[in-house]
């Protein structure tokens, strides 16, 4: 009998094992990068006959190919097996097959805050011309923040799939991947079901809407930066369910390039991306070369720096992208919880209670931790389940405040069951002011961490006998008088691993990354991940993250564009640049690059720093990068980088100055820049180096000193030598940065400053950039 049963078990465990390896799909996602020229497969037809070359015997054109790049991607993308990869790798026609990468989403005051007020000078009818591609969940069309009285501008009609186009959403495609090993919990359509799309959009555009507010928090006028620009949504992001049986978002590396790829087709002004690789490997990253090619075509892309909060981490790091870091505003979040009997609160920054502060003190119930009840099993019933269930203690919740572990989440759904007044919710692990994400549940609530919960547990034993608390609605608290921007924790910092990148100061900008309220579906849960039984629905909610600051700078460099829609994108970039406020901030430059957003003088920076498509297919070339592949990176059999030197020291005309020297030794950096006047008029500037604290250089000489304009449009170069020794300043000892030091081009009258950072620095390769793959 025993043997029996070994049998039928052993012929079910094949069989499960059977089940799971034809369920494996052998498939996966590739971006097929081709060479430029010298052969027949350039077109789409092209590249289907070449899949059919070197697919399997039991393989179809129709299941292998995916899409066919004609703007952001010299190729095509493909499911493949291992051995059809390998057969495409072999092709003299194919220059690299990679796998295609998952990316990650990285939002009434911030507008203010940027002095761009609702008083602000406009020009509603040239804003009402301008289309920003935002690529990512899609969006909500049904917002009243998404409508206009102004018509779409010429060409953009009829370009939305699954919705109806109106006045503010001109256009909307989705990039839906049928073919993906993930299981997909969403249909094809341009419709937002997790809000991030719909948030993002509605910073840059959306419509100004009165008394917009969160449960009552940041109450005021919701608006875009730019309200009469229109919106071309790409989604390229979907829910799904993962290989390991979790629940999140995937965005697809193959699928943002066709994104990109249709914007450009589209001829968008502007292209906002609040998504990101890990890192930015310019080798390997497929996506930062599109944008290379959007910039070709006259489009700026305005995207996220990434939140991972960490040094050496910062995402599409690229030259010509315009990189955005997160700060915090002028306001915070303050939650209390009053402790009976106690004079002094205990306060949080990190939750958001938007339920009224409770009536009176409720007494305190400790939950006990859920007991986990091991059951005994059938073996064939436990190999296809490992999960048992939870219980608790059987004493009611109604009328106290519960106190239980953030781990055991699960027990909210019993508190609000059993009508308790509150919850408590207790964390393991000290959490900063600046964390990226409120804690928020439906019922009054507050979220205590490792010191936090401390103060309560003191409390706890000091009152055996009577314990009660009261907590309070979140309120929005103004900063001392003098605070300036600083930048968030969670925003991802340089200086960039590629070797390519290492004397280009990532990020760009800072802009407003933390408690933005902006548009949200109704139909969406304001809480996406714990709790799951939060069905609370209103039209906008508060996000944080540098997927909201990098809108902020893709809305006021569309202002600017509708002033001077003539510009160049590097010309609006720098004008965003060298016009921000100088960051007071604990960090450094590679937190926050040349500084804060700030509209005030962006419409009359004076000077712009220019750097075209060429200057950086020059550079990369003076970089020694490989020309075959920067032929195709690019997409010009033009470009020819055998008769250029190489020069490590290369330099960009680029509106902040960097450079990486050797550790412990003299250094000598010569800087060489060209700005054209933008005033229409005479104008003389000044050149001026100031720092703040430390000098952490011996000199720096401008020359010439002085800068003369006689008409609109002039260039004048200029040098800035820098010299020093560089010796350990910085992390811990092991590096060199020359922190806080600028040049500032101030015209005599004092009427314009234009502000460009100088940052000489010097690392030892960290770990971080060691265990970063190298192609």
């Amino acid at each position: 009998m025993a043997i029996a049963f070994r049998t039928f078990l052993l012929q079910l465990l094949l069989f499960f094992f059977a089940s799971s390896t034809k369920a494996n799909d052998p498939r996966e996602t590739y971006l097929v990068q081709m060479k430029v020229g010298g052969h027949r497969y350039g077109s789409s037809s092209g590249h289907q006959e070449l899949l059919g070359e070197v697919l399997d015997d039991d393989s179809t054109i129709e299941d292998a190919f995916i899409y066919s790049y004609s703007k952001s991607f010299t190729g095509l993308a493909a499911r493949l097996t291992q051995s059809e990869c390998q057969k495409l790798r072999r092709r003299r026609e194919v220059l690299e097959v990679s796998r295609s990468r998952d990316l990650k989403l990285q939002t009434t005051r911030s507008w203010d805050f940027m002095n761009l007020t609702l008083q602000a000078e406009r020009n509603p009818e040239n804003e009402s011309d301008l289309v920003v591609a935002v690529i990512g969940t899609g969006i909500w069309p049904y917002s009243e923040v998404f409508s206009s009285d102004s018509p779409p501008p010429p060409g953009w009609e009829n370009k939305c799939e699954d919705i109806t186009c109106n006045n503010k959403i001109v256009g909307a495609r989705s990039y839906y991947p049928s073919k993906e090993k993930y299981k997909w919990i969403e249909e094809k359509s341009v419709i937002d079901v997790t809000g991030h799309g719909t948030h993002v959009a509605s910073i840059v555009a959306g419509r100004k809407v009165e008394k917009a507010s969160y449960f009552g928090l940041a109450e005021g006028t919701m608006r875009g930066g730019v309200p009469n620009a229109k919106i071309a949504v790409y989604k390229t992001c979907w829910n799904v369910i993962r290989l390991d049986d979790t629940k999140g978002s995937v965005c697809r590396e193959h699928d943002v390039v066709k994104a990109i790829d249709q914007a450009i087709l589209d001829k968008v002004d502007i292209i906002s991306f609040s998504q990101g690789l890990k890192y930015t490997l310019l080798q390997e990253d497929k996506i930062s070369w599109a944008f290379l090619r959007a910039l070709n075509n006259g489009i700026l892309t305005s995207a996220a720096a990434g939140n991972t909060g960490n040094y050496y981490k910062v995402a599409n790091g690229a030259p010509w992208v315009m990189t955005v870091a997160a700060s915090l505003k002028d306001r915070f979040f303050e939650t209390k919880l009053e402790l009976e009997g106690e004079d002094k609160p205990i306060v949080v920054y990190d939750t958001i209670n938007t339920f009224e502060t409770q009536d009176s003190f409720y007494p305190l119930l400790r939950e006990k931790a859920p007991a986990e009840l091991i059951r005994k099993r059938e073996l064939i019933a436990d190999c296809r389940s490992k999960s048992h269930p939870i219980s608790s203690n059987d004493e009611n919740d109604e009328g106290k405040d519960v106190i239980f572990p953030f781990s055991k989440i699960k027990l909210l759904d019993k508190v609000i069951k059993e009508r308790a007044k509150g919850a408590i919710v207790l964390g393991k692990k000290r959490y900063d002011f600046n964390e990226t994400k409120k804690l928020q549940f439906p019922i009054a609530s507050i979220f205590l961490d490792k010191d936090k919960k401390a103060e309560l547990e003191k409390y706890y034993r000091k009152y055996p006998s009577k314990r009660s608390v009261k907590i309070h609605k979140t309120e929005e608290i103004p900063r001392e008088e003098g605070w300036v921007p600083t930048v968030a924790k969670l925003s991802s910092k340089g200086p960039n691993c590629d070797k390519f990148l290492a004397n280009i100061l990532k990020p760009d900008i800072a802009a407003p990354g933390l408690d933005i309220i902006a548009g949200w579906p109704e139909n969406v849960n304001l809480t996406s991940d714990v709790p799951s039984n939060d069905y609370r629905h209103l039209r906008f909610n508060i996000m944080s993250g540098t997927s909201m600051a990098c809108p902020h700078a893709t809305g006021l460099a569309l202002y600017l564009k509708s002033f001077t829609n003539s510009w160049s994108p590097s010309a609006v970039k720098s004008a965003l640049m060298t016009t921000s406020t100088e960051m007071m901030d604990e960090g450094n430059e590679f937190a926050y690059g040349s500084g804060h957003l700030n509209a005030t003088k962006v419409l009359d920076p004076g000077l712009v720093y220019e750097t075209h498509y060429q200057d950086y297919i020059d550079y990369m070339c003076k970089q020694g990068y490989n020309t075959e592949k920067l032929r195709s990176d690019a997409g010009s059999e033009k470009i020819d980088c055998s008769k250029t030197e190489i020069d490590p020291k290369a330099d960009l005309n680029y509106p902040t100055m960097t450079a990486r020297v050797p550790l412990d030794a003299p250094f000598e950096e010569i800087f060489r820049r060209t700005v054209t006047n933008v005033y229409d008029g005479e104008s003389t500037y000044r050149g001026e180096i100031n720092y703040r604290g430390d000098k952490d250089f011996d000199n720096i000489i401008v020359d010439p000193p002085q800068l003369q304009f006689s008409e609109l449009g002039q260039t004048k170069t200029f040098t800035v030598t820098v010299t020093g020794t560089s010796k350990p300043n910085w992390e811990a000892g092991k590096a060199f940065m020359t922190r806080n030091t600028w040049l500032t081009w101030t015209e005599i009258d004092g009427s314009r400053k234009v502000r460009s950072p100088i940052v000489i620095y010097s690392v030892k390769e960290p770990e971080a950039c060691s265990l970063i793959p190298k192609t």
